[in-house]
């Protein structure tokens, strides 16, 4: 548990990152880690499920919900292999630009500060893919 909370700390003191959370991908797809009272710490099982899903067309169109909150996909490579990164843009007065990489095992959601570029955390999540393969 401790391992946990250290690699939150590490990921949070990036300060380009306001919020991080960490989804295993089996069965129940449960939360692993999270910022303490962060955005990030309510991801259901319902919008892990609907991310990994299949049916990429409809979420592409009509967008998704990270923790309940209105997203649009601005570009998604999760599934394709050596990417496994997707870019989200949050609606609404507050927008803020969130990244999702995909391991074997877990999905890494990050969330920037207000007016950090997208690809600054597509970046650092590709990073963060590559470092848990090695």
């Amino acid at each position: 548990m401790y391992y946990w909370k250290y690699y939150i700390n590490s990921i949070l003191a990036d300060r380009n990152v306001e919020d991080v959370a960490i989804v295993g991908l089996s069965d129940n797809k449960c939360l692993w880690a999270a910022k303490p009272g962060g955005l990030l710490a309510a991801i259901s099982p319902q919008e892990v499920a609907l991310i990994m899903g299949q049916d990429r067309k409809t979420f592409l169109l009509t967008g998704i919900t990270i923790a309940g909150k209105k997203c649009s996909v601005i570009r998604d490579n999760l599934l394709v292999d050596e990417v496994n990164v997707m870019d989200i843009r949050s609606k609404g007065s507050d927008s803020r630009s969130i990244c999702i990489g995909k391991t074997p095992k877990a999905l890494i959601f990050l969330m920037g500060k207000k007016r950090v570029h997208g690809g600054t955390l597509n970046q650092k999540v590709h990073d963060m893919i590559v470092g848990m393969k090695a």
